[in-house]
C-alpha cells in the first residue's frame, strides 16, 4: 500500500466529498492527519485507507500499490546506484532512470511511473519545479514524489511539500526509509552458507 500524504482537497476529491467533510473527519480525531511546517494538514495514506475500509468506503485508484518506479537525477552514479538498491530490496519493481528533469518530464508520460523519485537540484529546471508540474497535472498528480538531496535544508523540505512531495529524503540514500515510504514489500533476505 502506498504511504502517500494528501491534502484534505485531495482526499475530498477522491471520495467524493467536500473539502469541509474531510476537515471535520480530521478535527473529530476520525482521520489522522498532521501539520506541514507552512501550516497546512496532511493526511497519511495508510491512515485513509484504515478510515476508509472502517467506514465501508471504496479504496481509491490512487492508493494502489506501487510497481513502477522512475529515478530522476542529474548524477549518473546516484542514478544506477539507486536503481540497484531498489531492484535488490524490491524485484518486482520496474524501474526507469532519466538523467535531468526535461528527460523526466518526457519519461513519467511514456513510462508512466506510479512513483518518482527526484533530485533537488538540477541544472535547468530543479527538482521543485517538477514536483510542482507533475502535482498540476491532472495526469501525473496522483505520482507518488519522494524528493532527495544532498543538500538538505529546512527550506528545501519545505518547499517539496508545498510541491506536493510527500517526503525529502537525504543522500546518501536510505534505502529502508524510501522502501517503507513507498510502502513497498521489500524482498526476503537469504542467508547463503
Amino acid at each position: 500500500m502506498r504511504q502517500l500524504a494528501f491534502t484534505s482537497h485531495d482526499v475530498a476529491r477522491m471520495v467524493q466529498v467536500s473539502p469541509s467533510t474531510v476537515l471535520g473527519w480530521v478535527d473529530r480525531g476520525l482521520l489522522a492527519a498532521y501539520r506541514t511546517p507552512g501550516g497546512h494538514r496532511r493526511i497519511d495514506g495508510v491512515a485513509l485507507v484504515r478510515f476508509l475500509r472502517e467506514h465501508a468506503m471504496p479504496i481509491p485508484k490512487e492508493l494502489a500499490p506501487i510497481t513502477r518506479v522512475l529515478i530522476i537525477d542529474d548524477e549518473l552514479p546516484f542514478l544506477s546506484t539507486a536503481k540497484r538498491l531498489l531492484k535488490r530490496r524490491a524485484p518486482h519493481l520496474e524501474l526507469d532512470t532519466a538523467g535531468g528533469a526535461v528527460e523526466g518530464l518526457l519519461k513519467v508520460g511514456t513510462f508512466r511511473p506510479d512513483a518518482v523519485l527526484l533530485d533537488a537540484y538540477m541544472p535547468g529546471i530543479d527538482g521543485v519545479e517538477v514536483c510542482t508540474r507533475l502535482k498540476q497535472s491532472e495526469d501525473t498528480r496522483n505520482i507518488t514524489v519522494i524528493a532527495v538531496t544532498g543538500q538538505p535544508s529546512p527550506e528545501i523540505r519545505e518547499q517539496f511539500t508545498e510541491a506536493g512531495a510527500a517526503e525529502c529524503l537525504v543522500k546518501p540514500l536510505d534505502i529502508d526509509a524510501l522502501v517503507a515510504l513507498l510502502g513497498i514489500e521489500p524482498a526476503r533476505e537469504t542467508q547463503h552458507g
